[in-house]
């Protein structure tokens, strides 16, 4: 799993030029590339079948979690559903309580995912990074851009190993000390990684 870091930019927070990391996500794979996938890693079941099963998952499921009932996937982990409340919507006290209707209270129903936390199978935070591999790849910065006269966000990634090694020339080879050569602050005008 590829890891980015980005630059917080927020001037005034005490994360001002620290960098956190990112999922360097990949592009989503459609319900048909999963089924291949489950079938290229030996299933007795064709690539048609599969689908046709993980296809009926994802009607059957919101179906039932839209009536209120989780739904356990196995060592996975559960689907179920919890309420948001409209701004300023809370139901002050019982008697505001008689005759109200929820649609009143309830902004949205969001189908939530709870990834399975047992001993055997835990799927947590922690746990489930020990079934990744991870690798260090950009820094990842997003800036405001005037194209055709209309103001877009443009993404733009560099290679970590790039960065650093002009990081490196820039600052007579040393990787220690702070980034702006010995000030003790990150980021008060020196050399800008997110550059």
């Amino acid at each position: 799993m590829g890891i980015n870091l980005r630059q917080n930019k927020i001037e005034g927070s005490s994360a001002y030029g620290k960098y956190y990391p990112e999922v360097d996500q990949q592009k989503t794979l459609s319900l048909r590339g999963f089924a291949q996938h489950m079938t290229d890693h030996g299933s007795i079941y064709g690539r048609a079948i599969v689908e046709g099963v993980l296809m009926q998952i994802t009607e059957c499921l919101p179906e039932l979690v839209a009536q209120g009932v989780p739904v356990q996937l196995g060592s996975l982990g559960t689907f179920y559903p919890t309420a948001e409340v409209k701004k300023d919507a809370a139901v002050p006290n019982i008697a505001a309580m008689d005759g109200l209707n929820p649609n009143d209270v309830v902004k949205a129903i969001h189908i939530r995912f709870l990834p399975d936390s047992t001993k055997l199978d835990n799927l947590c935070g922690p746990a489930f990074k020990d079934h990744c591999t991870l690798e260090l790849r950009n820094i990842i910065a997003t800036q405001k851009v005037v194209i055709n006269g209309k103001e877009k966000s443009v993404t733009t990634l560099k290679p970590i190993a790039t960065a650093v090694a002009e990081w490196k020339a820039q600052n007579g080879g040393s990787s220690t000390g702070s980034e702006t050569g010995g000030s003790g602050s990150e980021n008060s005008g020196g050399f800008d990684l997110g550059n």
